[in-house]
């Protein structure tokens, strides 16, 4: 059976742990040329080893996406490799947990750096790639989050962030039609990351009450990739992922 992303390349960003390796080695396991994209270049040479090993392919490129000039040489270093952009998927971002009124400037810009701005810089930057490509365009799926629709206490930076990602979705949706560029947005729940695990969960699966369930991350990724592998002319724009019991704004009134 053929693989359903054989061909395509896709970059990844926060591809180091979490849902946003579990995305990168998704792609790859269905025959994407993936570029793997995180500051630590440690783990994502191991990341890649482990996508080689099982037969797929993967590009390791250390990157701080906040930063103008080393987006510029990701998508370059990128392009020279294997010449077009099918996929960028924007996963790099961060949690926080602080009471509004203790948080200063310093750590507001460098949440918004992180979880906004590294999503535009390299969102601007794949569309700038899409359009001039042939055949043209591309996808951009950015990374969500539940607190788009009910946030956690104590969470201001990231939850202005998450829905500032809602509206920029719908902004490259409707500014990338014009060169078959479609954006869409996953809003995941509870998932195993280094968030869960800095709060104690290490595995994912049931907790000691139903609604401690926690999603492994490659539930996440197989939302990823039916974005990535739907026909050009259709978008799955918007999809929420969640486990059936989590606390959330369903039964909330």
């Amino acid at each position: 059976m053929a693989k359903q992303m054989q061909g395509k390349v896709a970059i990844v960003t926060g591809a180091s742990n979490g849902i946003g390796r579990a995305i990168a080695e998704m792609y790859a396991a269905e025959g994407a040329r993936t570029v793997l994209v995180a500051r630590r270049a440690e783990v994502l040479e191991e990341v890649a080893a482990g996508i080689r090993k099982t037969g797929g392919e993967a590009l390791p490129a250390p990157t701080d996406v906040t930063q103008e000039d080393q987006v510029t040489a990701l998508f370059d270093k990128a392009m020279k490799a294997y010449g077009r952009l099918d996929v960028l998927v924007n996963n790099a971002g961060v949690a926080t947990h602080i009471n509004t009124e203790d948080i200063d400037l310093k750590y507001w810009k460098e949440v918004l750096d992180i979880n906004i701005t590294a999503a535009f810089l390299c969102s601007r930057a794949a569309i700038r790639i899409m359009k001039n490509q042939q055949p043209q365009g591309g996808r951009i799926i950015n990374m969500g989050s539940v607190s788009a629709k009910t946030p956690r206490p104590d969470s201001l930076p990231y939850t202005t962030t998450k829905y500032a990602i809602q509206g920029m979705t719908h902004q490259l949706t409707m500014d990338g039609r014009k060169y078959g560029v479609v954006a869409s947005i996953i809003h995941p729940g509870a998932t195993l990351s280094s968030f869960t695990t800095r709060r104690g969960r290490t595995e994912a699966g049931a907790g000691d009450k139903p609604e401690d369930f926690v999603m492994a991350a490659e539930e996440v990724a197989k939302v990823a990739l039916v974005m990535a592998t739907l026909p050009p002319e259709v978008n799955l724009y918007e999809a929420t992922i969640l486990p059936n019991h989590m606390r959330s704004f369903i039964g909330r009134g």
